[in-house]
């Protein structure tokens, strides 16, 4: 499996059904900052049509992008994951499930959660979303969430975010398909 992150890669419209032709499951992703919502939009629209496996959409975004786009994805029917990310902190347990029930509304196929551990305590908040969450992909960035990745993964998450090498890595604490397999294993 492999995430694409548009925003990242900025390809011209012709390639991005390119990118999809892969044999493998793919989440499409386009984050805010690069382009306006219209122009993310036409984006996952095109990775939609080409089947990508799942439309990654914030949960933060705008409510009439948000909604285009899960028409957009269901009628392509490609799996919706409904993300929420704070690059800041790791908010209270009751606002993790305020959060929670937020994303369900959309009636998502997974709901991503991810947070920033300023202490190592932030990991047992956000992992203890998984005592009452279903499909749920949770965990901290940041050197002190670096192992709440595999923890999550352990707990119920479908998949870990890994980079293939370590240059390549978007997110602190984020590791490699190496060092998880590795830590795995043990």
């Amino acid at each position: 499996m492999a995430e694409l992150r548009f925003d990242k890669i900025q390809p011209k419209t012709e390639e991005i059904s390119k990118l999809l032709q892969f044999k493998i499951p793919i989440i499409a992703t386009c984050r805010k900052g690069i382009y306006n919502d219209c122009q993310r939009l036409k984006i996952l629209k095109i990775a939609a049509e080409n089947k990508t496996t799942y439309i990654d959409i914030e949960l933060e975004s705008d409510k009439n992008y948000r909604e285009k786009l899960i028409d957009i994805a269901r009628s392509n029917k490609c799996k919706i994951i409904i993300s929420y990310h704070n690059f800041n902190e790791t908010p209270d347990i009751a606002t993790l499930h305020n959060i929670a029930k937020q994303a369900k509304t959309y009636n998502p196929d997974f709901i991503k959660i991810v947070t920033t551990a300023q202490k190592t305590e932030d990991n047992l908040q956000i992992l203890s979303l998984y005592e009452k969450e279903k499909n749920l992909i949770a965990f901290a960035m940041g050197e002190l969430g670096k192992h709440s990745r595999i923890e999550s993964f352990k707990l119920g998450s479908p998949f870990i975010y890994a980079a293939y090498a370590s240059e390549q890595k978007s997110a602190d604490g984020q590791m490699t398909i190496d060092e998880i397999k590795k830590i795995l294993q043990q």
